[in-house]
């Protein structure tokens, strides 16, 4: 029964540390190395497919060029005044050229019933949803960037710490065996065998 205690305890161990790391590499590790930008969703307009307090990772968009390469079912995040700085992040429901070819997209949370009102043009493009973590926008307005660095270099310390100490446990444990065998610690050399070759 212990030993089946101390297996359930290493497990739940192992993979809380696991979910944690996991959990800061998605919120930013992964932004980092690839240039994209976290934020926080406050509202319920992308339920239940975003829920709200997730945290959204977008690849940032600039011009035309970008905004050529969307379409029809991408989840962007974009300014719908220019003349304020308030984020909206909703799927793109239909897009429309100009007469110039350039694209203007109508766009509605999932949750809505209706599109929003006005198209979003290339100006006012702010990124492409490449995924998002559920609730974790709650738990990162809570740290600061230093903070978020820190908890990743703790959980890969704490990881690496757990590991040797289960490695030098298995060896421990493994001299002990050895040791408690009859008649090891009397034991002498083993006896010489002669050998001869074999016969053709």
């Amino acid at each position: 029964m212990t030993t089946l205690l101390r297996r359930a305890r290493h497990a739940l161990l192992v993979a809380l540390l696991t979910a944690v790391s996991a959990l800061l590499a998605a919120i930013v590790v992964v932004p980092l190395l690839a240039g994209w930008v976290p934020l926080t969703v406050l509202s319920g307009s992308m339920e239940p497919t975003v829920p709200t307090g997730s945290q959204v990772v977008v690849e940032p968009l600039d011009g035309e060029d970008d905004a050529a390469r969307l379409g029809v079912g991408d989840v962007v995040t974009f300014m719908p005044r220019p003349d304020d700085a308030t984020l909206v992040t909703h799927r793109i429901v239909q897009v429309a050229y100009d007469g110039e070819g350039k694209p203007a997209f109508t766009t509605r949370g999932d949750a809505n019933a209706a599109p929003d009102e006005g198209e979003v043009t290339s100006v006012q493009l702010r990124g492409l949803v490449k995924y998002h973590v559920p609730y974790a926008g709650w738990a990162a307005t809570l740290l600061d960037q230093e903070q978020k660095r820190g908890g990743i270099v703790l959980a890969a310390a704490a990881l690496f710490g757990y590991a040797l100490w289960q490695a030098v446990g298995a060896l421990r444990d493994g001299r002990a065996r050895r040791t408690s065998r009859p008649g090891a610690e009397n034991a002498g050399p083993a006896p010489a065998v002669d050998t001869v070759p074999a016969s053709r």
